[in-house]
């Protein structure tokens, strides 16, 4: 849906095909997720840029369009784990994205129910 818009908007002939109602089938069911987290750092630069591009369109059109960014969260059961997590966050910070670690005790005083047997967590809000 949103090739077709950009390339009308550069006054290119587009035809959607949809079973069914345009928008409503296929082309609204792969998960919607638009993440920043654990993304490659190759590939942060282009999810950043969609994440701006999506809320613009929601302005754009004043209409709802299912965009949500209700923060994503990841678990570590392992040391291992949070070294990953670290890791993350380096390439993170260096693109401005507000991911953060939390220890144990803070996974448990934000989600009480998840603090064992987790190490702890990555968070994005922003996601």
């Amino acid at each position: 849906m949103s090739t077709a818009l950009f390339l009308a908007r550069r006054n290119v002939s587009v035809t959607l095909l949809e079973k069914g109602r345009i928008a409503a089938e296929q082309s609204s069911r792969n998960w919607g997720w638009i993440r920043q987290q654990g993304r490659d750092a190759d590939e942060l630069p282009i999810v950043i840029e969609a994440q701006r591009l999506w809320r613009q369109l929601a302005q754009e059109c004043g209409e709802d369009i299912g965009l949500k960014q209700t923060g994503v969260t990841y678990l570590a059961r392992t040391d291992k784990e949070m070294a990953g997590f670290a890791k993350f966050l380096t390439i993170a910070q260096a693109h401005g994205v507000d991911t953060r670690l939390l220890g144990q005790g803070e996974l448990a005083s934000l989600i009480p129910a998840m603090a064992l047997p987790f190490k702890g967590a990555m968070i994005t809000p922003s996601d």
